[in-house]
């Protein structure tokens, strides 16, 4: 993936020590069934205050066994203990101007998708979710999948058609539709246009 300068970078770490286990008691060294931030440096060192930050939603300046457990944060907790498979990660925050300028053609719906708890900034907790990295290899190498739903809505009736998505979607047939026509009207409204399912089926017909 593209990287932006200072505030993201690409990592492939190899292992320098075994995978460690990333449960809440990995970290407890004192047994109060939380992790602060000198429990959980003490295991792995290469975090820093915004990592931590960024695990801890509740902004108790402790980590819960909900916290370290919840997918983003494994993915953090465990960069610099084994192989983080070339994702991209990010140091402090990124913007939406400079996740744009590592990723073109980001929307603003997909920076407010992957931004979770909507401060208008994503923290390495959040570019690490799975769900943030799919999203995010759309747009690799300048290959944008989506276009707006504005444009694609030729008759303004807030909806595409099967036929209006497939002048953008070449490829599209009315079987691809059935994977993110949840409700099942033949017609794709905003929310259905922007899951990732229809990234994923319109990034194939494009």
């Amino acid at each position: 993936m593209k990287t932006l300068a200072l505030a993201i970078a690409t990592t492939a770490l190899t292992a320098t020590v075994a995978a460690a286990a990333t449960g809440i008691s990995s970290f407890d060294a004192d047994g109060d069934r939380f992790a602060s931030f000198d429990e959980v440096v003490a295991v792995n060192p290469t975090l820093d205050r915004n990592d931590f930050r960024g695990i801890d939603t509740n902004r108790d300046n402790r980590l819960s066994s909900a916290e370290v457990l919840a997918p983003g944060a494994q993915a953090v907790l465990k960069r610099g203990t084994a192989s983080t498979g070339g994702v991209t990660t990010v140091k402090g925050f990124a913007s939406e101007a400079e996740l744009a300028a590592a990723y073109p053609g980001l929307s603003s719906v997909d920076f407010d998708l992957i931004d979770t708890n909507n401060d208008n900034r994503v923290s390495s907790v959040e570019i690490l979710d799975a769900e943030a990295q799919t999203r995010l290899g759309w747009y690799e190498q300048g290959g944008q999948i989506l276009v707006s739903l504005d444009s694609v809505d030729v008759d303004g009736d807030n909806f595409a058609s099967l036929s209006e998505l497939q002048a953008a979607y070449p490829g599209l047939t009315s079987n691809d539709l059935i994977f993110f026509d949840t409700n099942n009207d033949n017609r794709i409204s905003f929310t259905e246009f922007y899951a990732l399912d229809a990234i994923q089926v319109l990034g194939k017909n494009k």
